[in-house]
């Protein structure tokens, strides 16, 4: 930490803040978001540095540029609470742990269906939830928004909509009905690949259910627009009057953040979806989602005033997590500074300058509070109920180990820079800095950060298995008659980007015959967790096709494959999925080497290196197309099929 500080406080005084920037990986929210996020905010804020990126804007960033776009409700969507009808758009929740309550997604699906619960899904792969769908839609890629468009044009047409609800709270109906009319939801059918009268009925029975909810996944959110597809799918919400009125309970009521006062009331979309940072490269700039990750690399290569020159990575793994991995690589090579905090030796370690081994969760203690943060981001995420607990460390950390816990290293930076040491708890930026000089452990650390908790943390902490509240629920307040304040589900720069689908389909390119669609798998997270204990005995990253492109590419299970698009190409192993459409290859992100593709076998293939930056993104996020790519395969050697299980 000395020689780390000393480089910082170098290239701060060199350079300026801005050259100095973070990214914070998932498992940095997942894991030590608690403690660690408020240390890393309070030591950025204290550099003066807007440079600080997350994995927000290359998975579902369109959330929350479209919920600016549209206004706000004052009071939670109905989310978890009690479905009649749940629309999944590409995701899998049985998988990626959100668009279900976190827990145990499947036997909430089970228990909700059995209580007539009707689920509709759309995605080109025949998923683990796609099997209990009451309709699904087995659509090509590529066609989420018009179908989307398709919907909102049947609810309105036939006036399934919430009536009172839009006369009361919303403007733009006339302009949305325009935009829609377009799609006619025969002819987007046809062209999606699914019958027209599965289309019609799906969207009946979802805008016919009092109540019910709408999740997309990053199948159309790393299409390319994925702001447009979030800012329909909330229209679709508004539409229906999927939103929590006057005297309703709020299930998900906070419990380690503040506690709050819900209103059944709208605000108007935001001024401006930006937010104060532009990025130096295509035009984009910081918005309600964060910076765009996808620029980090450019802006370390690209030379000038602000270049970023030093980095330090948490959670996460950016040299196989970024997309265009060849640039992200070289970016990583040419930092004065790198510093990578994690518990493997990844290939963002690899690169790194140092590398710091962090405590692993259960050897520290903790508490649910990012649970709350999920819950109140939007509708698809938390547990659903009010929910929390504390938990000690659980076990000892491995006797001899040289482990710093992820908070200790901010706050130790931040005393050899002689910054004061003072932060706002998480998830709640608007609260007064803590001054916590002197605190030495991460209990107290805790203490001080849940100070303003909706429930004490002492009563937590007396429930040791976690505490569960059906009582002192906060209830949904009357809203002020004379607030004017509307939802706007007629946004002119989302109709706009709208009007130049109607009718637009992009084609097949003969010499990239086959679409990359993205993927997970349950014994990673994203970029992490790929260890023996979990991947059990498959380490590789399998690229699945259907059985009939197989058999015409002469393939069979563990043959090696190329796979090549307009940037690059990879080496993957082939296998089998016949829940997939033809024409589709399907792979998860975050695996593989930084350049060695003869370790396919040992750490897994890498998609991102075929993913460009700027050959198409979204214009708010900057999240380049992600899936959905254009790629050709052939055969990489007729010999080299090995006899591995397949991936399940």
């Amino acid at each position: 930490m000395d020689e780390i500080a000393a480089k910082l406080a170098d290239i701060r005084d060199r350079h300026g803040p801005r050259s100095i920037a973070s990214y914070a990986g998932t498992m940095a929210h997942i894991t030590t978001a608690p403690t660690a996020a408020p240390l890393h905010n309070a030591l950025f804020d204290a550099l003066g540095s807007e440079m600080r990126f997350d994995p927000n804007t290359i998975d579902k960033g369109g959330k929350q540029v479209a919920q600016s776009l549209l206004g706000y409700w004052a009071a939670p969507p109905q989310g978890f609470d009690a479905p009649e009808a749940v629309l999944l758009i590409g995701i899998n929740p049985m998988v990626t742990c959100t668009g279900f309550p976190a827990g145990s997604p499947k036997k909430w699906l089970l228990d909700t269906l059995a209580g007539g619960c009707k689920l509709i899904v759309v995605d080109p792969r025949r998923t683990d939830v796609a099997l209990h769908a009451d309709w699904y839609l087995q659509a090509a890629p590529g066609h989420d928004i018009a179908i989307l468009a398709a919907m909102l044009r049947i609810v309105i047409d036939e006036g399934l909509f919430d009536q009172d609800f839009v006369a009361r709270h919303v403007r733009g109906l006339p302009e949305l009905t325009a935009a829609v009319h377009r799609f006619d939801p025969e002819d987007v059918a046809r062209r999606a690949g699914i019958a027209g009268a599965d289309l019609v009925s799906a969207a009946r029975c979802y805008a016919g259910a009092k109540r019910g909810y709408t999740m997309a996944g990053t199948g159309p959110n790393m299409a390319g627009e994925g702001t447009l597809v979030e800012y329909l799918v909330l229209v679709l919400e508004t539409l229906c009057g999927r939103w929590l009125r006057a005297g309703e309970t709020v299930s998900a009521s906070p419990t380690l953040l503040p506690s709050y006062v819900p209103v059944a009331q709208a605000k108007s979309p935001d001024a401006d979806w930006a937010l104060q940072g532009r990025v130096r490269v295509r035009g984009l700039r910081k918005t309600r989602a964060g910076m765009p990750t996808a620029t980090l690399p450019e802006e370390i290569l690209t030379p000038g005033e602000g270049q970023v020159r030093a980095l330090i990575s948490w959670g996460g793994n950016p040299a196989v997590a970024f997309p265009d991995q060849r640039q992200t690589v070289e970016a990583l090579e040419s930092l004065e500074l790198f510093v990578q905090i994690d518990p493997w030796y990844s290939a963002s370690a690899r690169l790194a300058d140092y590398v710091i081994a962090p405590t692993m969760p259960l050897e520290a203690p903790s508490t649910t509070v990012f649970l709350d943060a999920l819950a109140a981001r939007g509708t698809g995420y938390g547990i659903g109920q009010a929910y929390a607990q504390y938990s000690p460390a659980v076990v000892e950390r491995p006797e001899g180990s040289d482990l710093l816990e992820e908070w200790r290293f901010f706050y130790g930076l931040m005393k050899r820079l002689g910054y004061p040491v003072e932060v706002t708890p998480f998830g709640c930026p608007s609260s007064p800095r803590r001054p916590i000089d002197g605190v030495r452990t991460t209990e107290e650390l805790i203490e001080i950060l849940s100070q303003d908790s909706a429930i004490p943390l002492s009563e937590i902490k007396s429930h040791p298995d976690g505490i569960t509240r059906t009582s002192r629920l906060l209830e949904v307040q009357p809203g002020d008659p004379d607030v004017l304040d509307r939802l706007d589900i007629g946004n002119g720069l989302m109709l706009a980007q709208l009007a130049g689908h109607a009718g637009v389909v992009e084609l097949s390119q003969p010499d990239r015959p086959y679409r990359l669609l993205c993927r997970r798998h349950l014994h990673v997270y994203n970029s992490s967790c790929n260890i023996d204990r979990t991947h059990r005995g498959v380490p590789y990253n399998p690229a699945y096709l259907h059985p009939d492109d197989m058999t015409e590419l002469g393939l069979s299970d563990g043959t090696l494959i190329r796979i090549s698009s307009d940037l690059s190409e990879i080496t993957a192993v082939a296998m089998k999925d016949p829940a997939l459409r033809t024409g589709l290859v399907s792979m998860a992100f975050g695996y593989g080497p930084t350049d060695h593709d003869e370790e396919v076998w040992a750490v897994g293939s890498s998609p991102s290196r075929l993913v460009s930056i700027s050959e198409k993104f979204d214009r708010f996020t900057g999240q380049p197309r992600m899936t959905n790519i254009p790629v050709s395969i052939e055969r990489a050697d007729a010999h080299a099929a090995r006899d591995h299980p397949t991936v399940l």
